[in-house]
């Protein structure tokens, strides 16, 4: 059977509780328990000292002396605080008894060698008794005395304490239920309160936030630990809604022009060479859309997937010069150098994959934003184990930067040329360097260029 939380905090105090009421209570006990006990047994062994006084012994017998003396009151009466005397030899033969035993006679171990004490009954009356064995002078046990004193009084004291404790702490369980109980409900309705206010947000109204409770306590903190955790979520909310919005703009434009192109076409009839050009102008919008498509996949892939990377030794040099000769063509039609100024002995503990798709959406970058005839560097700062990759091209204002890897962002002077693109690539950069913990920077200069600095973890 399962409880609920506030049975719990209950059930879970009421235990500790009664625990340590049931100790002290115990202790309690305990303390008035031997005290009596002890009282008794002081009496016993200041009557045992009388009874040796009046004792003598042979070599194997018990001589009692001075009996007129032990014919005291105490030792005739039964009823009122009587005191019991009997000797024994080692045979368990009767050497003497008080009067007030009449016929009965004490239980004892005619083994004892030490002094003990113990409970019995005579006459159906609660006796306390301690048993001492009688030494002669050779120190052989020549016999046993035992010495009973009424219990009756201690035996009440301690059977009523027994009573009252555990009708007291009946009743302190009782109590103490509907106080849990209530201290419990007043405990959590804070988390009443907060599972009241999030169950009613939503996607509709995902930016509030749940009523922070005046105590800084634990209760406080996981209130504001599920607000954080609503920060991240509407932050995410509306990122997949700006994505879906970039996506469905930048798959829109080819559309569009797609669409525009073979209306016009169907309108009349073409020659062959408008046809043609109208066929390639399709073409570059099938081949934008393909790949805007491509990235999507790769992004989502990215992103969806737990990607791991397969670390290697790399000559950076290398993979530098294939994305290089890669982008040759694309250059030289933009009437751009590209520099790779890394050594051949510059080595990276990197994965060459997705190192070499860092590398290539770089390079594409600084061409496709930079000058005519124009430059792009690649270089390694060996001090700080730093790749670089800069252009001379149009730059980025200081306050853009932040949001350069965000996807589909393009800045407005991209955005207005003619420049190709669709803003993933620097998303998809940067998720790979996080793979690889590659720390990613990006300087820019408006009109003067930019430059991305890969620092690499060794």
């Amino acid at each position: 059977m399962k409880f609920s939380f506030k049975k719990r905090i209950a059930f879970y105090n009421l235990f500790a509780i009664a625990s340590l009421t049931a100790v002290a209570f115990i202790a309690i006990y305990s303390v008035v328990y031997y005290t009596s006990y002890k009282h008794l047994d002081d009496d016993i062994t200041t009557e045992k000292r009388e009874v040796f006084a009046n004792l003598d012994w042979d070599d194997h017998q018990i001589i009692v002396n001075k009996i007129p003396e032990w014919q005291e009151a105490e030792h005739k009466q039964i009823e009122v605080n009587p005191t019991f005397i009997q000797i024994v030899d080692v045979n368990g033969n009767s050497v003497f008894k008080s009067v007030n035993l009449q016929d009965d006679h004490f239980l004892f171990n005619p083994k004892n060698t030490t002094v003990v004490f113990y409970n019995s009954t005579i006459n159906e009356q609660k006796i306390r008794q301690g048993q001492f064995p009688v030494f002669n002078d050779h120190h052989k046990i020549i016999g046993q005395l035992t010495i009973g004193i009424s219990q009756q009084e201690s035996y009440n004291v301690l059977h009523n304490l027994m009573i009252i404790l555990i009708i007291t702490y009946v009743i302190i369980l009782l109590m103490l239920y509907f106080i849990m109980s209530f201290v419990a409900s007043k405990a959590i309705a804070p988390i009443h309160q907060l599972i009241n206010s999030a169950s009613q947000i939503n996607y509709t109204n995902i930016n509030s936030r749940l009523p922070l409770p005046e105590n800084q306590d634990e209760i406080h903190q996981l209130a504001t630990t599920i607000n954080q955790l609503l920060t991240r979520l509407e932050n995410s909310f509306y990122q997949q809604k700006q994505f879906t919005s970039d996506a469905s703009h930048e798959m829109q434009t080819p559309l569009t022009a797609i669409k525009g192109i073979i209306e016009v076409l169907l309108r009349k009839p073409r020659t062959a060479e408008q046809y043609e050009a109208k066929m390639q102008e399709v073409l570059r919008q099938t081949n934008r859309l393909s790949q805007l498509h491509d990235q999507l996949l790769q992004l989502a892939r990215l992103e969806s997937s737990v990607l791991k990377a397969n670390y290697e030794q790399i000559v950076l040099r290398n993979v530098v010069a294939k994305s290089v000769l890669n982008h040759e063509t694309f250059a030289g039609e933009n009437s751009i150098l590209l520099k790779n100024t890394i050594r051949e002995e510059i080595s990276v503990l990197a994965d060459p994959i997705l190192l070499e798709l860092i590398v290539d959406n770089l390079i594409s970058n600084a061409i496709k934003y930079n000058k005519i005839n124009g430059s792009v560097n690649i270089a390694w700062n060996s001090l700080e184990k730093i790749l670089s990759v800069s252009d001379e091209g149009i730059g980025i204002e200081t306050d853009k930067l932040p949001l350069l890897f965000n996807r589909f962002y393009r800045v407005d002077d991209s955005r207005n040329s003619q420049i190709p693109g669709n803003g993933i690539g620097l998303s998809i950069v940067k998720r790979l360097c996080e793979v690889q913990n590659i720390s990613i920077t990006v300087k820019s200069v408006k009109n003067q260029g930019t430059t991305f600095y890969l620092q690499f973890i060794s």
